[in-house]
């Protein structure tokens, strides 16, 4: 009987030291005078329903923004740690912009990626290297190298709508309804392939092939894969330790040898292709020509490896192969929902395709089109792409708006979060923010938009920001040309009610219906 209590006392002791632990650092805010909600135990403020597709996550996090209208920051505390979400613009540029060099590096995915190959990615890396890293990439993402991959990423739009047609042509009816997600993640999977990996695949012929394959398996965010990233979060040095990773390493190494296969053939039998591999082989020579010039202090820099070459690869591939399918499955979603706005982008396509008389697409025409980049601004405006992006503090500031007033105190370690849906999504940035109105970025109401954050601010924004835009034009140009994009019988009439959890996807999927303009 003594030993029971004995055990039942250490137990309750451990509870006590647990529970302790867990909320030992849920006074900051409070301290630092910030608004916030009164965490749990352990979790914080995470709604652990919405991680596991249970609530409307996108909404709660619209309406905790409103919630918190009139205060230029508030916060929440994930998992143990604070974090501090700004809502003012000024806010915003000050720690984007103005004061960067306060606020240099990202801080999300730093523990989770310490020990992959990611970790060279630019998105993982960190103060000097990070600057090192976007000035060597920076050259291949002009516009004048964009224009070089234009046709590669033309060839994918063209094979997405040869696809529909046979599906049209097969059917009995004079329409076919299509699941988007999947037909976007082919064509993103295309462009990817040939843009990124120097490979052509034709995932719309070829369903099961096993770049597809093992990339979807890559990008899914399961519960076991949320479990692993918590863990790293509350403990590191054990999941270090123990060797868990998020990513699945296997399936990292399967990228990797394709890479150093087409850069050895490449070399040895002096192949030119216009892709991304090309462009950071190019990188790396220029680094190297560099590093033998002393005459530009070049000793001061850090090579270009080949393990730095397929970090960026990859990151190409996670940021194309998500993010890109996301943003076409919302916009495309708008058009067969909004049929004013999907006629007067048809009339403007027509226009350019009559102009060509029979000849392609060219880079130079599509850039051009004003409309079609109204539309996709919008699109990107209601639905970006990344639903926050985040900055960790490494010195401490004053943060102070051009009256002199001292808007925001961050101190080293902070994790600042700017939350772009929800500001998005907020009257005090964009008037009925929940309608689908590209006019809002006609050249006489530009000014109206206080905020516009599809692909970050200031220095540490997407560097691919360009080719993504390229690659959602040139499918949308085809799509709208070719085919009435209409609402089908499994069409999600409230999106952001219907989207449960982080997958942004909602529960039966983006569905359209495809009519022949012809």
């Amino acid at each position: 009987m003594d030993q029971w209590i004995i055990v039942l006392a250490l137990f309750s002791v451990l509870l006590v030291l647990l529970y302790k632990w867990s909320v030992a650092k849920y006074d900051v805010l409070s301290e630092r005078g910030v608004a916030h909600e009164k965490p749990w135990p352990l979790i914080g403020n995470i709604p652990i329903m919405g991680m596991f597709g249970r609530i409307p996550v996108l909404k709660q996090m619209i309406e905790m923004n409103l919630k918190y209208s009139g205060s230029p920051v508030y916060g929440m505390y994930v998992l143990r740690d604070s974090m501090f979400f700004i809502r003012d613009p000024e806010l915003i540029k000050l720690i984007g912009i103005k004061e960067f060099d306060h606020f240099v590096n990202h801080h999300g995915m730093h523990n989770n990626m310490q020990e992959s190959i990611l970790s060279k990615s630019l998105i993982s890396l960190r103060d000097g290297r990070w600057r090192e890293m976007r000035n060597i990439l920076t050259p291949a993402f002009t516009g004048s190298k964009m224009r070089i991959m234009y046709n590669l990423i033309q060839s994918c739009s063209e094979e997405g709508v040869l696809h529909i047609r046979e599906l049209l042509e097969l059917s009995k009816e004079a329409t076919i309804d299509l699941e988007m997600k999947d037909y976007f993640t082919r064509f993103a999977n295309d462009v990817i392939a040939t843009v990124a990996f120097g490979l052509s695949i034709n995932s719309f012929r070829r369903k099961d092939n096993e770049f597809f394959r093992i990339g979807q398996s890559l990008s899914k965010i399961s519960a076991w894969s949320v479990v692993k990233a918590m863990l790293h979060a509350l403990f590191p040095r054990l999941m270090k330790l123990l060797r868990i990773q998020v990513l699945d390493n296997e399936k990292i190494d399967y990228f990797s040898r394709l890479v150093n296969v087409t850069m050895k053939y490449r070399q040895e039998h002096k192949v030119i292709r216009p892709d991304m591999i090309h462009l950071l082989m190019e990188a790396k020579q220029q680094r190297l020509s560099d590093l033998r010039d002393q005459s530009k202090d070049a000793q001061y820099y850090s090579e270009f490896t080949d393990e730095d070459l397929l970090a960026q690869c990859l990151l190409f591939f996670f940021a194309g192969f998500e993010i890109i399918s996301s943003s076409l499955c919302f916009l495309t979603h708008e058009l067969c929902l909004n049929s004013e706005v999907q006629d007067k982008l048809y009339e403007e396509i027509l226009s350019v395709h009559q102009e060509l008389n029979g000849q392609p697409l060219t880079y130079d025409k599509l850039i051009k089109m004003q409309y079609l980049d109204m539309v996709v601004m919008e699109g990107l405006r209601k639905w970006p792409p990344a639903i926050s992006t985040d900055r960790e503090c490494c010195k401490d500031i004053d943060l102070c708006g051009e009256s002199g007033q001292k808007m925001f105190s961050a101190r080293k370690g902070d994790v600042i979060q700017i939350p772009i849906f929800s500001l998005h999504h907020d009257p005090e940035n964009y008037e009925d923010p929940e309608s689908f109105d590209p006019e809002r970025f006609a050249e006489d109401r530009k000014d109206e938009s206080r905020l516009f954050l599809p692909f970050g601010v200031g220095p540490r924004n997407c560097i691919g920001n360009r080719m993504a835009l390229m690659e959602i034009k040139s499918i949308v140009y085809q799509l709208v040309l070719n085919f009435k994009l209409l609402p089908a019988e499994n069409t999600t009439l409230d999106l952001l009610d219907d989207i449960r959890g982080h997958g942004l996807k909602p529960r039966n999927g983006f569905w359209l219906k495809f009519k022949s303009r012809q």
